[in-house]
């Protein structure tokens, strides 16, 4: 792996744009996409506009999804901006848009636009046609490319990185949430966080595969009519659980640690930092996790083959959790993140987890992180700290966690009669 110094000393964004001269052409170039808007999109429902978005890709190795804009046939898109290092001269860009409905399987297609030639790009004066079925007229689509030659640090990254920004997604399930009871808003929320440079710190020939040796992973991944049903099973939770919604999703860009602890850690309704055990998968592009628990369907929603949409590799996966860097008594001080490596899915190699701190830092600088294999006994004694923390959170906390611990199934098979019946 290349030294970590590399990696920091890249820049997070690009040089003004160089012009190409004779016979200096570079192998291999940087760009900077921005995407504005588009106008004259068409109805696809009888009541209302259109739930636009659109999905970019460069030539089908690297894409990108945006933010989706409610009831508009003119989305402006204020921040979708979309960093990729290393991409050969000849690299085509595609765009297509869709039109989101929650109530469907699957969204409307309204058209689509390429471009060919990425690297000496001029932007059309009205923009890029949008051309749907039957090559009718589906709009405009505006947008800015800047490039210049890759420089020698970033021709050391693989083809086709994404170098950014490092955006966020949370979708909040109600339904999932009246299962799980965590909160007292009745909310189960999932985060979905695009990762700069994921294939470096994590390069593809290491990805993790799933655990034969566990029985529980041979249930979703073997060969047997089970696996089957699992792992359609599976597909359909993630959807529910990950997919961007028009009402129930919340997206940001996170810049750095304080951005993290801000925006994904601190809760809407305390502002405080929540302590609880999360588990997570880092897949191609991305880092997703939810809070686990022992009741059944929060164990269950927050399951790695869940999470990783039932992948037979991820590059990475096991649980985290936050703690007050100088204890607990101090609770508003400052925090870290303690992570480890403990999915029994797919048992992540412990010599790797140099490159997960690495990665974490990389995108989110200033993050105060340990990491841990799950059976070090320091892990373990963290844990033990936060379960008492987290009973001390339910006492001072309003939250929904009382009423379940009174009436859950556990407690009620452990009381007598003579004490349920006074209940």
């Amino acid at each position: 792996m290349f030294s970590h110094s590399i990696a920091a000393g890249l820049k997070n964004t690009l040089p003004e744009a160089t012009s190409i001269i004779g016979d200096q052409i570079p192998d291999t170039y940087d760009i900077i996409i921005r995407f504005h808007s588009a106008e004259k999109l068409p109805r696809t429902d009888l009541v209302g506009y259109t739930d636009p978005y659109f999905v970019a890709n460069i030539d089908h190795q690297i894409s990108f999804t945006s933010i989706i804009i409610p009831n508009t046939s003119v989305p402006v898109w204020d921040d979708e901006e979309w960093i990729v290092r290393n991409i050969p001269r000849n690299a085509k860009l595609t765009v297509k848009l869709y039109d989101k409905d929650d109530e469907k399987l699957a969204d409307d297609y309204i058209g689509r636009f390429v471009i060919d030639d990425l690297i000496n790009y001029t932007p059309p004066t009205k923009g890029h046609k949008i051309l749907g079925a039957f090559a009718r007229n589906n709009g405009r689509f505006h947008l800015s490319i800047q490039s210049m030659r890759s420089s020698e640090e970033t021709q050391q990254l693989p083809r086709y990185t994404f170098d950014g920004p490092c955006r966020f997604s949370r979708h909040n399930s109600l339904a999932i949430g009246r299962l799980t009871m965590l909160n007292a808003d009745c909310v189960y929320s999932t985060w979905k966080i695009s990762m700069r440079r994921l294939s470096f710190f994590f390069p593809p020939a290491q990805r993790q595969h799933w655990n034969t040796n566990y029985k529980l992973a041979r249930s979703i991944f073997g060969n047997c009519p089970l696996a089957l049903v699992s792992k359609s099973t599976i597909k359909i939770g993630h959807k529910v659980l990950y997919g961007s919604t028009i009402k129930h999703n919340e997206n940001g860009q996170l810049n750095n640690a304080d951005d993290l602890w801000k925006y994904i850690f601190t809760d809407n309704i305390t502002q405080r930092i929540k302590p609880c055990i999360y588990t997570y998968v880092i897949d191609d592009y991305t880092w997703r996790f939810s809070e686990t628990g022992v009741r059944f369907f929060t164990d269950m929603a927050s399951k790695h083959a869940l999470l990783a949409n039932g992948s037979e590799y991820v590059r990475y996966a096991g649980e985290f959790h936050l703690r007050p860097k100088y204890g607990w008594d101090k609770f508003d001080d400052e925090w870290e993140l303690v992570i480890d490596n403990g999915s029994g899915t797919y048992a992540p190699d412990p010599n790797l987890l140099t490159n997960l701190k690495e990665l974490l830092v990389f995108n989110f600088p200033g993050l105060n992180i340990l990491t841990y294999d799950f059976e070090d006994p320091l892990l373990k004694e963290s844990k033990e700290q936060l379960k008492l923390a987290i009973e001390k959170y339910k006492h001072i906390t309003p939250t929904i966690d009382r009423l379940v611990g009174r009436y859950s199934p556990e407690t009620l098979n452990e009381c007598d009669d003579e004490t349920c019946a006074h209940s």
